[in-house]
């Protein structure tokens, strides 16, 4: 499996986290992609290679080529496929509709298609990158097409940003820092990201929770993680995560000390096949 990561530079990391590049296969049956609060863009640099992605249990689709998750309000799953080299542009929490301008409430379903979401200037930018060689080259080209759009930033986008680096403070002492009312943060941050202040808490404290299980893998205090992060005993823990994941923290555990090489991406749950 073959990673390569990059992170933009001012000033476009106000509003892309990220940019990875993954190529090849672990020995898993599904992925699962966690909630981060923001918006990813997924790139087939295989042009023939399909990709099977499960919204929600019981459903599936095919993507092909380039396509958004959506808001991602739980965690996404994916077949492993070893045929894939997928380049992931996460977004900042609020980041893509604060560059875009695109609303996030026409991505409020998983899989669809870049092109539908920035026209035909996106087909240019594919070709692009299916035409270059090295991933400092695509990094370029994906970095120029988005330098494209107004980087000036507004009110609104200050108090997403402030909101979200300081997402684990109580609502009333964020609203009250804001300088703006509950009703109008609450309107802000639906129209940047498409959640409320809570929801986008209780995802912040779902990687606090994921990181600490990561870190502390040999002995994992539970009854200790309850009370840091505010839960209000080991049923609300347990209902919580797996409302995100679809798993159990014990679960979860498990995914992590079967295949150790999730350190590499650590946003990512690594199933092993049912034996």
């Amino acid at each position: 499996m073959q990673i390569q990561h990059h992170l933009p530079k001012f000033p476009l990391s106000n509003f892309i986290e990220h940019i990875v590049y993954v190529s090849g296969s672990l020995p898993v049956a599904y992925i699962k992609e966690l909630p981060q609060g923001g918006i990813n863009l997924v790139i087939e640099l295989n042009e023939n290679t399909v990709n099977t992605v499960y919204p929600e249990a019981g459903n599936k689709k095919v993507v092909k080529n380039a396509w958004i998750t959506g808001m991602q309000k739980q965690a996404i799953m994916y077949k492993n496929n070893p045929h894939s080299s997928i380049i992931s542009i996460r977004f900042t929490v609020g980041g893509f509709f604060s560059l875009t301008k695109i609303p996030v409430n026409i991505l409020d379903q998983v899989g669809i298609e870049a092109e539908e979401v920035f026209g035909s200037s996106f087909t240019r930018l594919y070709e692009q990158l299916l035409n270059a060689a090295a991933f400092s080259d695509r990094v370029t080209f994906i970095e120029n097409y988005f330098l494209q759009y107004s980087v000036v930033e507004n009110m609104g986008d200050h108090i997403v940003r402030f909101i979200n680096q300081h997402i684990d403070q109580p609502i009333d002492w964020l609203i009250q820092k804001s300088g703006y009312s509950q009703k109008h943060v609450i309107h802000l941050l639906k129209t940047y990201t498409g959640f409320s202040p809570k929801y986008l808490q209780r995802i912040h404290r779902l990687h606090q929770v994921v990181a600490e299980i990561q870190k502390q893998k040999d002995y994992i205090d539970w009854f200790a993680i309850i009370h840091r992060y505010g839960y209000f005993d080991q049923a609300h823990l347990i209902k919580d995560f797996s409302h995100f994941t679809g798993l159990k923290p014990t679960d979860y555990l498990k995914s992590q000390l079967a295949l150790d090489e999730n350190k590499l991406v650590p946003e990512m749950i690594l199933q092993i096949p049912d034996k």
